[in-house]
């Protein structure tokens, strides 16, 4: 997706005021199996991973964390005028040349207009295509609440048990009930982030 620069549609749907999308975003991570070719693409913003596991139950995540403290993302927030600082206590966040907002942990989303107007976020994805191999077996988009506590591999081992009755749905949630558990152990019950699961079985016979 094109930056809110170069096609300013949510921009003129805030003037209008149909919605407010100044200080509000959101992740988005997309995945397109073409089973003729036998190829996934990955492309996404911000920090919904995907993860594919394999057959011998590991994990391994096809996406990066678009976070304003990689060498990469924050060279492009400061060329436009943005500053990078770490809050002290986990994250590094993007402000604008005042120091004092929008104070966000991603460089990349759809929506946060007021960072993109003025710290250099973007919406423009990174994209992947791969080769789905004999040995894929599931594949994984969560958002990041899924992720503070649980790692690919443990993710895939926790689905896995499902794969043979093609039982995705009852898979997603069991991911989804051990995070929001971990949230709940970690934080001692204070709070429990956003956690949504979408689970596809690969190279599965009916």
């Amino acid at each position: 997706m094109p930056s809110v620069r170069s096609k300013p549609r949510l921009l003129r749907l805030q003037q209008k005021g149909q919605f407010d999308a100044y200080h509000a975003g959101s992740t988005a991570t997309l995945c397109i199996h073409d089973q003729k070719t036998k190829k996934l693409l990955v492309a996404h913003v911000a920090d919904s991973t995907c993860v594919l596991g394999k057959f011998n139950r590991t994990g391994e995540a096809l996406t990066r964390d678009h976070k304003p403290e990689l060498d990469d993302e924050r060279a492009r927030i400061e060329g436009a005028g943005g500053q990078v600082i770490f809050d002290g206590y986990a994250n590094h966040r993007v402000y604008d040349k005042t120091g004092d907002a929008p104070g966000m942990n991603m460089s990349r989303c759809l929506g946060d207009l007021h960072a993109h107007i003025d710290c250099g976020v973007i919406a423009v994805p990174e994209t992947k295509i791969l080769d789905v191999r004999s040995d894929d077996a599931v594949l994984l988009l969560c958002s990041d609440g899924v992720w503070e506590f649980t790692e690919p591999t443990t993710a895939v081992g926790l689905v896995f048990p499902f794969y043979k009755k093609g039982q995705a749905t009852q898979a997603a949630e069991k991911l989804a009930k051990h995070a929001w558990d971990r949230w709940i152990k970690e934080e001692n019950g204070s709070v429990v982030d956003d956690i949504t699961v979408i689970c596809i079985f690969l190279n599965r016979k009916a």
